[in-house]
């Protein structure tokens, strides 16, 4: 029996060998081949599986063979280990680029979050830090004259006619019937806002493209039917959504948008621009596997509001300033040919309460 279960822990150890992710760099361990030199990570991650047990080796194998489609549980190692075991294996399975731990956030969903004992390595708990873009050129009033109209969605009127504080879905009321509902998430394809408000009151929410996933959360599939404008291209974007996206409402009061999918995603909201923006500009692009705080309470989001009517500030973004943005796969602005996040395929809206 003991021999049984020594072979078992070494085969389920030379697997999840074989599984690391190749450095852009160079080769993999695996392309040398088996008699090929073993580098200092590998011998670091082999003394580090020594220290797993076979279920814990069991898991974290089906988290690096499922590339985090199962994101299991918790691989916990105690923290007197000498080197970082998150990073570790971040760098192993995933990021050979990533060189210090402030690179990495926890997911929402890993269950060690304070755990001053142990620490979680299992590398689909963790998402890579977003780094920031060159900021946007100054705003040009001559700018708004190059949006098409049929690029605006049909409650979007001229800035300067309507309440600035409104949001495409709300259009200003400041209702929220359940103060315990830390926001409500709006679809929309392309004009059209597609299903009920979808009201969130856990700490975090997945917002993804099928229900093959089973995950819990906000499945976009299941709402494209109620689009009586569905267009091709809002089908085959919502095909490439995948994993989505994760948002989570830290303690805090920050909120932090975890990009699992595969594809990028494209997000719009004051805090990233620093409060006044340039709404013709281009939002933060987030690559997959990325993540980024897209909100902080009391922070610049607000930044130039109360000098905004009096026509002081550069135009904010046509929306309420709790509310976000996100279009999936395909971007808008000055970079792209899509002008406003109206014409993406796919989008959604964050309503942080209280809705404006």
């Amino acid at each position: 029996m003991f021999m049984f279960r020594r072979r078992r822990t070494t085969n389920l150890t030379r697997k999840l060998l074989r599984k690391r992710r190749t450095n852009l760099n160079g080769p993999s361990v695996a392309d040398k081949g088996p008699a090929g030199p073993k580098d200092t990570k590998e011998r670091d991650v082999q003394q580090l599986l020594k220290k797993l047990q076979d279920t814990q080796l069991e898991m974290l194998l089906t988290a690096v063979e499922t590339r985090g489609l199962e994101l299991g549980h918790c691989v916990l190692v105690p923290r007197e280990y000498s080197y970082e075991p998150h990073l570790l294996c971040c760098q192993f399975w995933r990021w050979p680029e990533v060189r210090q731990v402030n690179e990495l956030r926890r997911l929402p969903q890993c269950g060690a979050a304070g755990d001053l004992v142990y620490s979680c390595c299992n590398p689909f708990h963790w998402s890579r830090l977003c780094q920031p873009e060159t900021p946007p050129p100054p705003y040009s009033r001559t700018n708004e004259d190059r949006i098409r109209p049929e690029d605006r969605a049909p409650s979007e009127l001229p800035l300067l006619t309507r309440n600035s504080f409104e949001s495409l879905t709300t259009s200003g009321d400041s209702s929220m019937s359940n103060r315990q509902k830390w926001c409500k998430l709006a679809y929309w394809e392309l004009q059209e806002r597609v299903g009920p408000l979808f009201p969130v009151e856990h700490q975090h929410v997945n917002v993804f493209g099928n229900v093959s996933y089973g995950l819990d959360g906000l499945c976009l599939t299941t709402l494209g039917p109620q689009n009586p404008k569905e267009s091709e291209a809002s089908r085959k974007t919502r095909a490439k959504i995948g994993l989505g996206v994760t948002l989570s409402c830290e303690p805090d009061g920050f909120v932090w948008l975890f990009n699992r999918s595969e594809q990028p995603v494209f997000v719009d909201s004051l805090y990233l621009k620093g409060g006044c923006e340039d709404p013709y500009g281009w939002p933060t692009r987030v690559p997959p596997d990325h993540c980024v705080c897209v909100f902080a309470p009391g922070g610049p989001q607000s930044f130039g509001w109360d000098q905004l009517m009096s026509g002081t500030c550069p135009r904010g973004p046509a929306g309420d300033p709790n509310s976000i943005r996100i279009s999936f796969v395909k971007g808008w602005g000055s970079r792209y040919s899509r002008r406003e996040i109206t014409s993406c395929p796919c989008w959604l809206e964050i309503l942080l309460a209280p809705c404006r």
